[in-house]
């Protein structure tokens, strides 16, 4: 009798074929790319982080902010103090007080237009140098010297003007209410954002 011969066994058909996404040019990716999906995921020793790098911590980011106060409040300074020294000066000058009221003389006028003029000034030069470097490369003084940057989340390049006047205004006006709680936000935030950071779409990496 012949010896009986097994059916052959159905194979598992191949798995298809994944999609590798292209960078712009058509070449292949890079070793090590990774498709950005969003937001942040879990790295190295719990901390928080995406493909641009290492997710800032509440502690350097509020180093960072400080310093910024601080420069960018000398800065302001050299505009203000002239100011108010003009301010001062003219109501000395050219004001008279009796009793309960004050009577200035027609002169005072161009001197106290001058001294508001001059800390108005200062703060546009303050403002603009300032919302510049965090438009252009994310990196204001103050972030430089903790070694972060802000960059934007979906592409990780430096958040550009629109997203950092947007960033700041809410910052200044929102995220400041109500003991900081916009600035507090990134502390339970699973991708360490701030509440400005979530409407501007950035993050804060370290260098």
């Amino acid at each position: 009798m012949p010896p009986q011969v097994p059916p052959p066994q159905p194979q598992a058909p191949p798995p298809p074929p994944t999609y590798q996404p292209q960078p712009p040019g058509g070449q292949p990716p890079p070793p090590g790319y990774q498709p950005y999906a969003g937001g942040g995921q879990l790295g190295p020793g719990g901390t928080t982080a995406t493909q641009y790098g290492e997710l800032a911590t509440f502690g350097v980011r509020l180093g960072g902010w400080l310093l910024d106060g601080l420069l960018y409040g000398l800065l302001m300074a050299v505009f203000a103090i002239p100011g108010i020294v003009l301010l001062a000066n003219t109501a000395s000058d050219e004001c008279v007080t009796f009793g309960n009221e004050t009577v200035c003389s027609d002169d005072a006028s161009g001197g106290f237009i001058g001294g508001f003029a001059l800390m108005f000034i200062g703060f546009l030069v303050v403002a603009f140098i300032y919302l510049r470097q965090l438009a252009k490369s994310g990196r204001t003084w103050g972030r430089k010297i903790v070694g972060i940057k802000v960059i934007n989340e979906r592409t990780g390049e430096p958040p550009g003007w629109g997203k950092a006047i947007g960033r700041q205004l809410f910052a200044s006006f929102i995220s400041v209410q109500i003991i900081y709680i916009g600035y507090l936000w990134m502390l339970w935030d699973d991708k360490k954002q701030t509440l400005h950071d979530k409407v501007a779409g950035t993050h804060v990496i370290k260098v």
